[in-house]
């Protein structure tokens, strides 16, 4: 590798392992084409942008106590 050439195995190790790339598996073909030709758009996550934050919880609570037999109470 001396010259600067890499192969395709090293690019594609490169894009899958060092950058987290994985391929896309093929589209869900259901055998009827009324149904295979059905496409949706991407939702729009940006409406719930202006929701307020709900507060996190820093301390859940006591645990639940085990029932004496072993078995939990929830």
């Amino acid at each position: 590798m001396q010259t600067g050439h890499v192969g395709a195995e090293y690019v594609e190790y490169v894009l899958r392992h060092k950058r987290g790339l994985t391929p896309q598996p093929p589209p869900l073909r259901l055998g009827n084409d009324a149904l295979d030709r059905i496409s949706l758009p991407e939702p729009d996550l940006s409406i719930y942008d202006p929701l307020p934050p709900e507060a996190m919880t820093r301390d859940p609570g006591t645990p639940p106590k085990d029932d004496p037999s072993g078995e939990s109470s929830t």
